[in-house]
């Protein structure tokens, strides 16, 4: 009798479990999805993130729209994100400026790794364009200029990925330069007038830049050429073996939120990469697809936290 009553309550537990999953699913989502952004619209993050929420939207017939928090190097999204109810209603898309802060700020209201619920690493980046308006054609001729005069650089805040890649070919080239820290776009206007040298930004905002003329492209970050920038080489082909500064695209829910509205996302938001919309975005934007699942993308996350650490550490970059 007992074993019959354990196996009837084992049977009512599982047909339990079922019918709560296939609850969480069927009133999913009810309301306004909201994607928080840590950079202003235009930026390539917000771009993704709107194509994103429109294909979302298509699909579950509930609003899902971008809300823009900027500051302190993406800090505020993040800390908006993490603070926020675990229900499946507010998601961060993030870069790895969200992992480079734990090592370059002093105290962090939240942990990047346990706060957070890994949904999905939407895209990688194929690195970024080091820009200049000065009187050189490679960037042999940047460094050679850069050893006889003291260079500057406009970047987006520390640790960002802007400059770290400056940091990087200090490092490599052997140069001292100056970090202009920039909030705004403005950073490409103050290259492009003069003030200041050099910058290192996202392939896609470079790319109208070069083929317009205002600025050149020495080389690019990462280990490959961007198809539609196969003219402009990698640092790793010009000589700097162990230069190699690409960025990714993800989705963070705050931590504990129920793995079924997890899955969820993460299954709509691999379907949405295959939409003509989205390989649109993604193909002009300097970056390729990926689509990992929770699992890899919380992997990678973790091992990008003891790549930062280690590199950040070896550039001198410090809280």
């Amino acid at each position: 009798m007992m074993r019959i009553l354990f196996r009837v309550c084992s049977i009512a537990l599982v047909l339990g479990a079922g019918l709560a999953s296939m609850a969480w699913g069927q009133d999913y989502p009810a309301r306004v999805i909201k994607i928080v952004s840590p950079h202003p619209p235009g930026i390539a993050t917000d771009v993704l993130g709107r194509a994103l929420a429109q294909k979302l939207n298509d699909k579950f017939g509930q609003p899902v729209i971008v809300e823009n928090r900027t500051g302190a190097n993406g800090i505020v999204a993040a800390a908006a994100v993490a603070k926020a109810e675990p229900d499946g209603y507010t998601l961060h898309i993030t870069t790895g400026t969200h992992i480079a802060n734990a090592h370059v700020s002093q105290k962090l209201s939240y942990d990047v790794i346990t706060d957070f619920a890994p949904v999905t690493q939407l895209a990688a980046s194929y690195g970024l364009a080091l820009l200049t308006n000065l009187p050189v054609k490679s960037v042999e001729e940047l460094v050679a200029l850069g050893k006889k005069r003291r260079l500057t650089y406009a970047m987006n805040g520390a640790g960002n990925i802007t400059h770290i890649a400056g940091l990087l070919l200090e490092k490599r080239a052997g140069l001292e330069m100056t970090a202009v820290p920039y909030n705004t776009p403005a950073l490409t206007t103050d290259v492009m007038s003069g003030t200041v040298d050099l910058t290192f930004i996202s392939i896609a905002t470079a790319v109208p830049l070069v083929n317009s003329g205002k600025l050149k492209a020495l080389a690019v970050t990462g280990t490959k050429r961007f198809p539609s920038f196969a003219q402009v080489p990698t640092m790793q082909e010009l000589g700097y073996k162990d230069f190699d500064i690409t960025g990714y695209f993800g989705l963070l829910f705050p931590a504990k939120t129920p793995r079924e509205r997890v899955d969820l996302i993460y299954l709509e938001s691999k379907a949405a990469l295959d939409s003509p919309e989205l390989k649109r975005v993604i193909d002009t934007g300097g970056f390729y697809a990926v689509g990992s699942s929770p699992a890899e993308f919380g992997k990678l996350l973790k091992s990008d936290y003891q790549f930062q650490g280690k590199l950040l550490k070896e550039l001198g970059l410090t809280p």
